[in-house]
């Protein structure tokens, strides 16, 4: 992402879950809370979740899976897989420990590939340094960030071409008019603002191509306008 959109990471707020535990008051919650979900060029989305494998703990993680203790948590996992599932996804465990503990050096990835009930029935696991899982986290990390203009540009090809032509300039020679009307007397503006990096530029730009795919349609009438 740009700098506008991106940053570094500071400290986990607890707020949002504490406001979630009083409103449900002691009830049972149906929600299941991602560590971690990005989208990658390539890949498509990646879950993570990071397991914690305490000192006092026999296992490290190394030896730890979610089968081990899969009674006492397989709705989490579960919830998980069917997430992957929904979301077309990877799904990603990482057991660590925390730094200075015996295993500060163990971080194994599990990619869990099969879910039943009975638990994980088909993963693939890669054991990494504490170094190791580091550069692989940043370079996967470096591959998913992407700038505003592309993020603007997947969300405005879900719209139709009907909703995004009712959408309003807010500055510029056709202030407060809409991409439609604009689009019926001075096509050649918006042929100039969709490369410019004004604010709509990116809408501008779904729009024309939406509407060009409509009229190269065989039959001349709409085509599909969803991405």
């Amino acid at each position: 992402m740009d700098g506008k959109l991106s940053k570094s990471l500071g400290h986990d707020d607890q707020s949002g879950f504490e406001f979630v535990k009083e409103l449900l008051g002691g009830e049972s919650t149906a929600a299941i809370n991602f560590d971690r979900l990005q989208k990658h060029p390539r890949l498509g989305y990646i879950i993570f979740e990071y397991l914690l494998c305490e000192e006092a703990q026999k296992v490290t993680p190394f030896t730890s899976h979610p089968n081990r203790y899969w009674n006492k948590n397989a709705t989490k996992f579960l919830a998980l897989w069917r997430a992957k599932l929904d979301f077309n996804a990877n799904l990603y465990l990482v057991n660590y420990a925390k730094n200075g503990t015996r295993a500060e050096d163990e971080v194994l990835l599990i990619e869990v590939l099969d879910v039943d009930e009975s638990g994980i029935t088909l993963d693939r696991k890669t054991k990494y340094t504490r170094k190791g899982f580091t550069e692989w986290f940043k370079k996967l990390n470096r591959e998913c960030l992407s700038d505003r203009s592309k993020l603007l540009t997947e969300i405005y090809m879900h719209k139709t071409v009907e909703d995004i032509g009712k959408l309003t300039l807010q500055g510029g020679r056709y202030r407060e008019q809409t991409i439609e009307s604009i689009f019926l007397k001075d096509i050649g503006y918006l042929e100039w603002l969709k490369e410019k990096e004004y604010p709509y530029a990116c809408a501008v730009k779904c729009y024309l191509d939406k509407i060009q795919k409509t009229q190269a349609s065989p039959s001349g009438g709409p085509v599909e306008t969803k991405e």
